[in-house]
């Protein structure tokens, strides 16, 4: 399948991220779990929502006094499909699903 922009390790490291993430991530969550820098990140994922892959929005709450305003990004249904023959074809595997809280010991995943 031709993809319209470079399919580098990075690249599938911020795929992976976001397959795992459960609905929107910011952009420095996304960066954090795909233990990229940021200056890597953002490129990668302006190429993923260019080519239609993503689509994101910008924080509607009030921003906390000196911080910035974040950006949320969450996969399209075709993101999610490229993401996953990707991931399959490069990596031979999907991510693990995120762990779900234990309802009886709040913060903790299920064991």
């Amino acid at each position: 399948m031709d993809r319209p922009f470079k399919v580098t390790q990075a690249t599938l490291d911020v795929m992976e991220a976001l397959l795992s993430s459960e609905g929107d991530a910011h952009g420095y969550a996304i960066a954090q779990a795909a233990k990229k820098p940021t200056g890597s990140v953002y490129p990668i994922l302006a190429r993923l929502e260019s080519a239609g892959w993503l689509d994101s929005s910008w924080e509607t709450a009030e921003p906390t006094p000196g911080v910035p305003r974040k950006r949320f990004y969450r996969l399209t249904p075709n993101g999610t499909a490229g993401v996953r023959e990707l991931l399959l074809e490069r990596r031979g595997a999907l991510p693990s699903p995120p762990a779900r809280p234990n309802p009886l010991r709040p913060g903790w995943g299920i064991a």
